[in-house]
């Protein structure tokens, strides 16, 4: 007759594997962990360090009293500017010797829901330095487009971020040759960017 290996011993597999021990092991449970209270972010303090302040003054400089406000944080200046002055500014920063931006980096939108804001981020590959630029865009409504100036004109790579922006909040550029859908199609209804569209609203198969 065979005879049966030992079978091991459940509150000793649990400990070896270390799991902690169970009230059917003869063990106690440990308390769980207390919740920790919600965590509040602060906002993030703008403070321009050496290079950014050298930066700032430039750009005071070349913009001027085009500038409504401005700002910045590390190395990184910003500007804000009227719509009727963006391009002005745009090609003021990219010619201008004391700034010289011959490069977008990156055009992109924030919803503030009573308005659009478009930020410029340039930079400058001769300089070693970078910028923003931001400009406030009112919108009447949930489908109601703004309109801008294009700036295919002073960089090629704003066409595609252009169409991305139109695409996701309904920002028109003037000049800009090349409007058509990069993200979605022709006929698609609404600005998927802005935070009053539907996500919650689609029929399911």
């Amino acid at each position: 007759m065979e005879q049966q290996p030992p079978q091991p011993n459940d509150s000793a597999q649990e400990k070896t594997l270390g799991f902690p021990p169970t009230p059917e092991a003869g063990g106690k449970v440990p308390p769980r962990p207390a919740r920790r209270p919600p965590h509040e972010e602060e906002a993030p303090t703008e403070v321009l360090n050496e290079r950014g302040q050298a930066t700032a003054a430039a750009l005071g400089r070349v913009v001027g009293s085009r500038a409504s406000s401005s700002g910045g944080r590390d190395d990184i200046p910003w500007v804000l500017v009227m719509p009727d002055h963006l391009f002005e500014v745009l090609s003021l920063m990219k010619e201008h010797p004391e700034t010289k931006m011959d490069m977008l980096h990156l055009l992109f939108a924030v919803d503030y829901l009573d308005h659009l804001q478009l930020i410029y981020i340039l930079a400058s590959l001769s300089l070693n330095q970078k910028a923003m630029v931001k400009v406030d865009l009112p919108v009447a409504g949930d489908d109601a487009q703004a309109t801008v100036d294009s700036a295919v004109a002073l960089w090629e790579a704003a066409g595609w971020y252009e169409r991305e922006t139109h695409d996701l909040f309904g920002v028109r550029f003037e000049g800009n040759p090349d409007m058509s859908p990069l993200l979605l199609y022709e006929g698609f209804e609404g600005f998927p960017g802005r935070k009053s569209f539907p996500f919650n609203e689609y029929t399911e198969y």
